[in-house]
């Protein structure tokens, strides 16, 4: 499933073409909104996006300046510009940047949406033909040498990599990756149907790694073990910048392992259509000046997808610095059978849905909450309770927005807000969609009936 992204700094403009996205059933779509340029770069950060609809003059940033810096992230993405000026000046630089359609917004909806097919029509082209290049590739598998192999290995079996470079017989190993600066590894376990495919499986999921891994970090990689795909990763100092925490110089780590999550879920999903394999990926701490903890980290991160392997969960993502020990124990061997542990998730997901209903309860936060895959929680989710989770995150806000107009006297904006509606406006039209009434009729209907 592609991710839309819709941006204009009109409200009425945004809430309006989401609900004409929905309503489309011919497009499969993911749907997510910003009503800034500036929020728009904020949920770049934390999931990938496929496609970007967006009004081209806004304040700040201008639309031409928000497809720079999302294909910074995202160099896939397809643009899609939406405006009520038809000047030259605008037409050129769009096309410029390869901006795939412009469309002046009194040209109606059905351009839109024609254009977003095209949008589609073109990422499904290039998923073919990385399709077509992984085959041809296929026959031409490049071994990693085997010392920088050892290595990583002793690493992950607790040795101090700063320690292990130091020794003669690494002297000639030549790693991108500097001990001085923030770094971190990941490893890759895969559940795989035909162990006699194993390696050349293990190759093509590190080829779809490497193609997805944008040139701002540096990477290592090795299989360890014969079962398990590990990257050594370091960011290089411009994209660390990026995720500093406002002016100051203090790193936000979480936000690099939230971008990784972002490349890792597309990572999981051409896995899963293309080779017909479940790849689950589990994150490390930063590492700078704790080397020696890399092999306790490798072992706590194998432990945990391991576990939650043996109980059917397949495409997790899972990030050490947000794991919960007494969690985890929970998922240690014999604990619990599959049925309970899918109970546990389910009741984790839904737990986490009331407690952040006026928050983020996007498929990327709550996924995140269960180191699942997006794409796997949806179909996770209605896997095991034969019902869909946005339908699910709709009843909970309906009900919440019904209890407190019931229960409380405050304002139908705050309610809104409460229940996770940015837009008074959104709110009445998705009330009136589900209850056939407005929320002020609804809240009229029960004072008269007191």
């Amino acid at each position: 499933m592609y991710r839309l992204l819709i941006v204009d700094d009109e409200p009425v403009i945004v809430n309006g073409l989401v609900l004409l996205f929905q309503d489309n059933s011919e497009l499969e779509l993911e749907v997510c909104k910003a009503y800034s340029a500036k929020e728009a770069l904020e949920m770049a950060q934390k999931m990938k996006l496929d496609i970007l609809v967006s009004d081209i003059r806004m304040p700040q940033i201008s639309g031409l300046q928000l497809v720079d810096e999302i294909t910074y992230y995202w160099p896939h993405c397809r643009s899609i510009f939406l405006t009520g000026y038809s000047e030259f000046e605008y037409v050129h630089e769009a096309l410029r940047k390869n901006v795939d359609n412009y469309i002046l917004k009194t040209e109606g909806i059905e351009l839109i949406f024609e254009a977003v097919k095209q949008a589609i029509a073109k990422l499904d082209e290039e998923n073919q033909r990385r399709i077509l290049d992984e085959r041809a590739r296929r026959h031409f598998e490049i071994a990693a040498p085997l010392l920088k192999t050892e290595l990583l290995r002793r690493m992950t079996d607790g040795e101090d990599l700063s320690h292990l470079l130091l020794q003669p017989r690494y002297e000639e190993v030549c790693l991108q990756i500097s001990l001085e600066q923030s770094a971190f590894f990941m490893i890759g376990r895969m559940t795989l149907n035909e162990a006699d495919r194993g390696h050349e499986l293990r190759q093509a999921v590190q080829r779809t790694f490497l193609n997805y891994l944008p040139s701002s970090i540096k990477c290592e990689c090795s299989v360890i073990n014969d079962d398990t795909l590990l990257w050594l990763l370091q960011p290089e100092v411009e994209l660390l910048g990026r995720f500093q925490a406002n002016a100051s110089t203090e790193l936000h780590w979480n936000g690099i392992t939230q971008y990784m999550k972002g490349i890792l879920e597309l990572v999981q999903n051409e896995g899963e259509e293309l080779l017909g394999v479940h790849v689950s990926f589990g994150i490390s701490a930063n590492l700078q000046g704790s080397w020696d903890r890399a092999g306790q980290q490798y072992e706590q991160l194998q432990n945990m997808l391991k576990a939650r392997a043996a109980l059917g969960q397949t495409m997790i993502i899972a990030d050490l610095e947000k794991a919960d020990p007494d969690e985890e124990k929970l998922y240690e061997h014999g604990r619990m059978e599959q049925d309970e542990a899918r109970i546990f998730v389910i009741d984790q997901i839904q737990r986490y849905v009331i407690e952040n209903l006026s928050g983020d309860v996007s498929l990327t936060a709550i996924a995140e909450e269960v180191h699942f895959n997006p794409s796997y929680l949806s179909r996770y989710y209605k896997q095991a309770t034969g019902h869909n989770l946005l339908e699910y995150i709709q009843t909970k806000r309906l009900e919440g927005a019904i209890h407190l107009m019931q229960d409380t006297n405050l304002k139908l904006n705050e309610i809104a807000a409460r229940v996770g509606f940015d837009s008074h406006s959104y709110f009445t039209t998705f009330f009136k969609k589900k209850m056939g009434v407005t929320p002020q009729e609804y809240r009229n209907s029960l004072a008269e009936s007191s």
